[in-house]
């Protein structure tokens, strides 16, 4: 299942027709393990001023409103109802087998399975891969608290993993000149024989045949001619500066600054349009705050939270049997 998605609001009684919610959703079943669902609400913007969100140690949201007037009661039902209908929409089809080969993932399996370990949460490897369950992802805050507020978030397989959202005007980046490197460095495109590398740097289980459509940036030494690279960075699929690394030995260089300036400028014009402002956005982990400082000097301005969150389908019958 490989879709765009859009649902209007059904007519709530008491709604105001033109100001009914909405969303919209890249749907992609086949890539798991990966993220397969991208959703933007029309919400997520009208709430961004509104609602004061926090995230408790266990990875629940609480979404706090400026008030509980019947508008607002009549508003979450219409956006919940939306979210219910997108569940029962995936769990009525069948999803696709992965387009990852089978060894690929159980090496993800071991890979995150590992992870999990060292940060004591309750995942198997069998949960990765299991089609009841989907990984979701840059959901909004205000999303995020539906969801759980719906019992859909699986936090006992996953806890929902905050990230703040810089946005980025590429006119208002530093010179070009921050990209100059050292004379002993170079730069160059990453090949498959680097994805395991690059994968035993991040905890995201990302595939070879997803790396290798994603534009790329990276620094390499300039002897040997085979050395591997010390910085890499990567344009996300929802457009987002993502798995940014740089080796050890040679943090404390610029060469991340000098890596995402260069990648936003000459890697993104896929995602641009003819006629509108040229932005880019990165997702930060919450409490990284190296990255988070390196987008701020690259005049990045932090927009809000955003989660990966595992979304549990098999939860939907559940929901509705609560009279949500």
């Amino acid at each position: 299942m490989y879709t765009n998605l859009q649902l209007d609001s059904p007519e709530t009684p008491g709604a105001t027709s033109d100001k009914e919610p909405w969303f919209y959703a890249f749907i992609d079943r086949g890539c798991r393990p990966e993220t397969e669902v991208w959703i933007f609400g029309s919400w997520e913007v009208e709430t961004q001023q509104q609602h004061h969100i926090h995230t408790s140690s266990n990875g629940t949201i609480t979404n706090e409103q400026p008030s509980s007037d019947n508008t607002t009661t009549i508003k979450n039902e219409q956006v919940r109802a939306l979210l219910l209908a997108l569940i029962h929409t995936l769990q009525s089809e069948t999803p696709p087998p992965s387009i990852h080969p089978d060894s690929a993932i159980l090496t993800a399996q071991s890979q995150i399975a590992t992870k999990d370990a060292s940060l004591k949460t309750n995942r198997s490897a069998a949960d990765i891969t299991n089609p009841t369950t989907m990984l979701w992802g840059a959901v909004h805050a205000t999303t995020t608290a539906h969801l759980q507020a719906l019992g859909l978030a699986a936090t006992n397989l996953l806890p929902v993993m905050p990230n703040h959202t810089f946005v980025f005007p590429i006119s208002a980046l530093p010179a070009p000149t921050l990209t100059q490197l050292p004379p002993t460095l170079r730069w160059g495109k990453l090949a498959k024989q680097h994805f395991p590398l690059v994968r035993s740097r991040t905890e995201i289980a990302r595939q070879d045949f997803t790396l290798a459509r994603l534009p790329n940036l990276a620094v390499f030494p300039v002897e040997p001619a085979d050395a591997a690279p010390v910085a890499w960075a990567f344009v996300g699929l929802d457009g987002s500066l993502t798995t940014l690394h740089t080796e050890a030995s040679h943090r404390r260089m610029g060469l991340a600054m000098a890596l995402t300036a260069k990648l936003f400028r000459e890697e993104m014009g896929f995602f641009w349009e003819e006629g509108v402002e040229r932005l880019a956005l990165g997702n930060v982990a919450v409490g990284n705050e190296a990255s988070a400082s390196m987008c701020r000097r690259l005049g990045g301005e932090d927009v809000g939270l955003v989660f990966w969150v595992r979304v549990d389908l098999n939860a939907n019958s559940q929901a509705a049997s609560n009279g949500v």
